[in-house]
């Protein structure tokens, strides 16, 4: 056994045993940012979701070849793409945390941003449901503008707010930023996983999503190694399943989501 096979099993391994006892499976779901275009890493990546019959959602950034993302995606069942912001560029004043919209944007700029971004998707055949904004910056003006061109939202935190129901948030990144892009660490990684879920049986939240967070570009090995170990054990489900009934029966044997649309 490998050891991240082994930190699995130790760490959260009896708190998925807790569930099991409780006739529930937690529900993961997996989303990967920053894609642009087809490279060597993200061919890697959809192997892995290939392997493991493990959906994926694909956050891709307008500008990149879409048309190109959308026919790999195609031949990965249950890999989606989203739209991944407009250009992924830091207009936030100084001082200000990163984003794409700020206190200056108005609704109807960030309405025809939005609109360009959608007809991009459309033309590749692809039509988006869900928003990732960039640096997860969700600000209000980006909000209203989801809310009336019917998106969902996507970001990073911790449990759902019931008052934003259309909001489907990761919250397990397999990566740290700073001083430079490299695997977080197992056993940090595990921790969260453990808290997150322990935090969900308390409340007895079963089907409260627990999202996957990943960056193909950035992946360094072990952050791979990692993947080919956790991916089997959370079984992740599409994204367009969650909330349905296949996802809230808590299995041994929970059947694959069918493909995200």
């Amino acid at each position: 056994m490998s050891l991240h096979r082994l930190l699995i099993a130790v760490m959260i391994g009896p708190e998925l045993a807790r569930w099991k006892a409780g006739g529930h499976a937690p529900v993961f779901w997996w989303r990967d940012d920053d894609a642009r275009r087809p490279t060597p890493a993200l061919d890697r990546l959809l192997a892995l979701s290939l392997r493991f019959e493990a959906p994926i959602t694909l956050a891709a950034v307008p500008d990149g070849d879409i048309a190109a993302l959308a026919k790999a995606c195609r031949a990965v069942p249950g890999a989606e793409l989203a739209v991944h912001g407009f250009r992924h560029e830091n207009r936030a004043p100084p001082g200000w945390p990163s984003g794409e919209v700020n206190d200056l944007d108005r609704l109807a700029d960030v309405m025809s941003e939005l609109s360009t971004a959608i007809e991009v998707f459309r033309r590749a055949r692809v039509t988006p449901r869900l928003f990732v904004p960039p640096w997860n910056n969700a600000h209000p003006t980006l909000k209203q503008a989801l809310g009336l061109r019917g998106l969902s939202l996507s970001c990073y935190g911790d449990m759902r707010d019931q008052a934003e129901p259309d909001r489907l948030d990761a919250h397990l990144d397999v990566m740290r930023w700073k001083p430079e892009p490299r695997f977080r660490g197992a056993v940090r990684f595990l921790l969260r996983t453990r808290r997150l879920l322990a935090e969900r049986r308390s409340k007895r939240a079963w089907d409260e999503p627990l999202g996957l967070l990943t960056h193909h570009l950035d992946h360094d090995e072990e952050a791979w190694r990692f993947l080919e170990a956790f991916l089997p054990v959370a079984r992740p489900v599409a994204r367009t399943a969650i909330g349905k009934p296949a996802v809230k029966t808590a299995a041994t044997s929970r059947p694959v989501a069918a493909r995200a649309g």
